[in-house]
């Protein structure tokens, strides 16, 4: 059976629990029509749950408060789950990107940052950090949920305080817009790339650039890194003698991707190139874990994974939507597109769709171990829990 891609009314969870009640849902093969049909509640148990009957060849295999799982006759069976909960005004606007560490959540929207607390939100303990000039492109906690960093289309790295809002640095040195930050151990060096093809080593301290670890073609805009320190790697001999503002380098991989295709997987320390690969996509999302595996969102909606030498090894090409951002949770991959679907999949085939935007494209996806959190252009925050998928 061909792979394919489910959708599904977005407010299906409130809309299929009265009698009579129906929602839309569809199914697509990648480059073939869509298959349209309806899931309607003919009757509702004695626990409140529904009975669904779907027409057009879906059908429902089983529902929960929060999750239902679908099969129609040309696709397998696959699990949609809502919202535990949304965060409808936070922002205004669009959310670009955002963090979460222990339920405190740091969001971006146009040029403003906010930082809050997903378990008890509250609007008077909300911080509002303003400064940036354009979109901010990504914001990141550091490891003591004590600073916040930020970067975006005006060339500038922000360093925040979380207890303040106060802009505590600005460092300059990149010539377009820096698109993607990385946090070096503790925080005393970060890593940010940006479209002008570079990716630069930071002293946060100093504000002062360290070394440029690569310098593409001005031509080729770097979108996205990830680092880790992977196990069991050669990451290469350094030619050059060691900086003393240089810390916690020595084990760490960065792994950046770009607007033309290239992927390149860089040993900090060594400066070296370990490994490259043209995958003829942009690639808009990725992330390095700490076995040296490799995963990637392209803009042509493909879900790659590779090894340590960037060969693929695994590919899900079930959409061309393009892949916005990409996270993990535990052996799945999280990647929203902007198609407005939000898809974890697996190397066996398992998949599980979150749902709640109404095609709004989704640009920013991460977890804090229990939960995932998505951010679209609607403004909302969507917040669930994965242990309610069913089994």
């Amino acid at each position: 059976m061909n792979e394919c891609s489910m959708y599904i009314q977005h407010d299906w969870e409130e809309c299929i629990r009265s009698i009579g009640n129906k929602v839309w849902i569809s199914v697509k093969q990648r480059n073939n029509p869509s298959i349209h049909g309806h899931l309607v509640c003919k009757s509702l148990k004695v626990n409140g749950l529904p009975i669904i009957q779907g027409t057009n060849g879906f059908e429902v295999e089983s529902v929960s408060s929060y999750a239902i799982q679908v099969k129609q006759t040309s696709c397998t069976l696959v699990t949609l789950l809502s919202p535990y909960r949304v965060f409808k005004d936070v922002h205004n606007t669009s959310i670009t990107s955002m963090d979460v560490i222990g339920n405190q959540c740091v969001t971006a929207s146009d040029s403003v940052l906010k930082i809050w607390n997903s378990l008890d939100y509250e609007k008077e303990k909300e911080i509002t950090m303003t400064g940036h000039y354009g979109d901010i492109y990504c914001c990141r906690w550091f490891p003591s949920v004590k600073v916040v960093l930020s970067c975006g289309a005006d060339l500038r790295i922000k360093i925040w305080s979380a207890d303040t809002g106060e802009c505590a640095a600005t460092l300059t040195g990149h010539t377009k817009a820096v698109t993607d930050l990385a946090i070096v151990d503790r925080g005393r060096n970060i890593i940010s790339v940006s479209k002008d093809g570079t990716a630069k080593l930071w002293h946060v301290a100093s504000g002062k650039v360290i070394d440029d670890l690569v310098k593409f073609n001005p031509t080729t805009f770097i979108n996205c890194c990830s680092i880790n320190s992977p196990k069991n790697i050669n990451l290469g001999e350094r030619d050059i003698p060691a900086f003393e503002i240089e810390v916690g380098t020595d084990d760490k991989c960065i792994l950046v991707g770009c607007e033309n295709g290239i992927l390149a997987f860089i040993g900090v320390y060594s400066r070296k190139t370990l490994a490259t690969n043209d995958l003829d996509s942009p690639i808009n999302a990725c992330y390095l874990n700490d076995n040296a595996q490799v995963f990637i969102g392209c803009n042509d909606g493909r879900v790659i994974w590779m090894n340590e030498q960037l060969v693929i090894k695994h590919c899900v090409y079930d959409t061309n939507s393009p892949v916005r951002c990409l996270c993990l949770f535990k052996e799945l991959v999280v990647c929203g597109h902007g198609d407005g679907s939000c898809v974890l999949r697996s190397t066996s085939g398992k998949k599980a769709y979150l749902t709640g935007t109404n095609a709004d494209p989704i640009y920013d996806v991460c977890t804090d171990t229990r939960f995932l959190y998505t951010a679209s252009r609607d403004g909302a925050i969507r917040k669930y829990l994965p242990e309610l998928l069913l089994n």
